[in-house]
């Protein structure tokens, strides 16, 4: 750990107890607890949850203390912000670093950035959070693609180092911006728990843990788990905010077509309640077709449930790890890879749920990802 304390301020549009908007919430808690063991941390966020009206259950535009296991950071949580206020909160923080989370957003991306072009001496660290890669900027293409264009026209990112949580990251910033300066940090996972749960041997439990929405390609997934042959009956248990609830009845229809397959939509929940339904899974599935980092892959493993997912994340090669699957996005090698996966016997699964538990002991939670992360705050 760093000899002299920081004081980091770290802006991010929601923060616990907010979660509907998933990994990225992970993403800016994580980093703000373990960056506590070293430095002072302040977050400014909303407060509210995405998309939600009623305001979170906090004390609003003050400084909150939340703990985060071994100490403490603060948070304001805002009932909505200016350019003034951000003067204001920037003049009584006075940080060293400023870390941004997101790439579009008005009040904690962009006027923050605004009102610290007058301030040189402060360092901006910037996280995209996958707002880069090709299946987000499909998504309303030609607003986002008309701001790149301006962000690079007016040098609004000239001062910024990017925090990329992968080497695809990294590329996708320099496709958007060729002259930024770029830190591969990957993302701090949760701690593993101490003990893990023994799963039951007379059926398949699948959890598909995020958003309930087609941009989430849920639909692939499930139709691949629907055709597959198993040896045993299945339950898919969706775990997510409900945000397109046309889509979550065609869901439902789908599934309708293979009485082997029990479907269960559990709605949205707070990180503190998914290990139980870690515990109950012998799979993750996620057939995104796009994931900067993937929290609940990680969570996994961390719970010895290796993981059934597409190649567009960061984890590949997972086979000869044992740790699961990564497929391309293509029905036949789904097909191919679920027939393998739901016909293991218990044994065969159970090594690759221990498997698992070592990769993410090993590989995700590494101290070369903190060496990194704590990197990027040095002056």
């Amino acid at each position: 750990m760093p000899d002299v304390k920081k004081r980091v301020l770290i802006a991010v549009d929601w923060f616990p107890p907010a979660f509907k908007a998933g990994g990225p919430i992970r993403s800016a808690y994580n980093l703000a607890a373990f960056l506590s063991q070293a430095h002072e941390v302040w977050v400014v966020t909303s407060n509210r949850d995405l998309d939600d009206e009623r305001p979170l259950d906090v004390r609003a535009d003050r400084w909150n203390t939340v703990e985060t296991g071994a100490t403490t950071i603060q948070v304001c949580y805002t009932s909505g912000i200016d350019k003034g206020q951000w003067r204001d909160i920037l003049d009584e923080v006075k940080p060293e670093v400023v870390h941004l989370n997101s790439l579009f957003s008005s009040g904690f991306t962009l006027l923050p950035l605004r009102v610290l072009r007058q301030r040189p001496d402060v360092r901006v660290v910037m996280a995209p959070r996958g707002m880069l890669g090709e299946a987000a900027l499909s998504i309303k293409p030609l607003k986002k693609r008309l701001f790149l264009a301006l962000a690079r026209g007016m040098g609004w990112m000239n001062r910024v180092r990017w925090h990329a949580s992968s080497e695809q990251e990294a590329i996708e910033v320099l496709q958007a911006f060729p002259r930024a300066q770029t830190a591969v940090a990957q993302n701090l996972p949760s701690p593993a728990p101490s003990e893990i749960a023994s799963r039951p041997a007379d059926r398949w439990n699948i959890a598909v843990i995020g958003r309930i929405h087609r941009v989430k390609n849920l639909h692939f997934g499930l139709q691949a788990v629907l055709g597959a042959k198993a040896s045993r009956p299945v339950t898919v248990n969706f775990i997510g905010p409900v945000e397109d609830p046309a889509y979550k009845v065609e869901l439902e229809r789908l599934a309708s077509k293979n009485s082997a397959v029990e479907v269960v939509f559990h709605g949205g929940m707070p990180p503190s309640e998914l290990p139980p339904h870690f515990h109950a899974a012998h799979y993750l599935l996620s057939s995104t077709t796009q994931e900067n980092f993937g929290h609940s892959i990680v969570e996994a493993w961390a719970h010895g449930c290796p993981v059934l997912i597409s190649d567009r994340t960061p984890w590949r090669g997972l086979e000869a790890h044992n740790v699961g699957w990564d497929w391309p996005l293509d029905e036949s090698e789904w097909h191919t890879g679920l027939n393998t996966a739901l016909t293991l016997n218990h044994a065969e699964w159970e090594a690759k749920s221990r498997a698992a538990r070592a990769y993410f002991s090993e590989r995700v939670q590494s101290a070369e990802a903190e060496r990194a992360n704590l990197a990027l705050f040095e002056l």
